[in-house]
């Protein structure tokens, strides 16, 4: 009975590992993968998904041998109808799986903007408008992370000192834009994205920084401020 146990496992062996003397080149590859603790991990080798929404930050697995794509997350990718973006971090890594054993840390990146709307000619910079930011983005692709094209539609918050605040994924165009409503008529509109493009903001950073709009509507200009995310200023310009 010893015998046929032992014989089964050897069996069983061969078929998850690779002989010393043979060619290994088409063996598995150890991956070990760590990232944040309150991360979730997804792994794809192509078009397969080799494992999904993996918790806990730490991955310990045989893949594949050839490119695998981790993507490391917390926050929802997709906007829901009539919300703002979540606050989305996240990072895409490419890790050469051709050796035996590969090992990659994922650092999570800010994947969201924060926009902050403020009123000049008014004191505590908020109107009695009603306001809709709307444009054609609506989240980040879960396995590629580029913007993900989808009608994208919110009602912004009172930020904490001035005027309001809203979250918007990473874009891909300038389509963003704040329209003024007054008694279900439309006074008027303000291109937010064509104005950010002007200000420099840079769409394609690893991580997202933040944007101050000041709106002085009489005189029809804006001071646009870019903030690095969790930096300094870095860019000031009126239009």
């Amino acid at each position: 009975m010893r015998r046929w146990i032992l014989i089964g496992l050897l069996g069983l062996g061969a078929l998850t590992s690779c002989s010393v003397k043979e060619d290994r080149s088409d063996c598995p590859c150890w991956l070990t993968v760590e990232a944040e603790s309150t991360a979730t991990l997804t792994g794809w080798y192509g078009s397969q998904r080799i494992f999904d929404g993996h918790k806990g930050g730490f991955v310990d697995r045989m893949v594949p041998r050839g490119d695998v794509a981790i993507i490391s997350s917390r926050g929802e990718f997709t906007v829901k109808e009539g919300s703002q973006m979540d606050e989305l971090f996240a990072e895409l890594l490419h890790v050469d799986t051709d050796g035996e054993k590969a090992f990659a840390k994922v650092q999570l990146k800010k994947q969201f903007a924060t926009v902050t709307l403020d009123f000049k000619e008014l004191e505590d910079g908020r109107t009695d408008y009603d306001i809709i930011v709307k444009g054609n983005i609506q989240g980040a692709d879960s396995k590629t992370l580029e913007p993900k094209e989808g009608p994208f539609k919110c009602i912004p918050e009172t930020a904490p000192e001035r005027g309001y605040q809203f979250r918007v994924p990473r874009q891909k165009d300038n389509s963003l834009t704040a329209e003024l409503w007054s008694e279900d008529a439309l006074v008027d509109t303000i291109p937010v994205g064509e104005l950010i493009a002007k200000a420099r903001f840079d769409w394609k950073r690893e991580s997202l920084g933040d944007i101050h709009i000041m709106a002085d509507l009489p005189a029809k200009t804006f001071t646009i401020t870019v903030m690095e995310w969790e930096g300094p200023v870095t860019f000031e310009i009126t239009i």
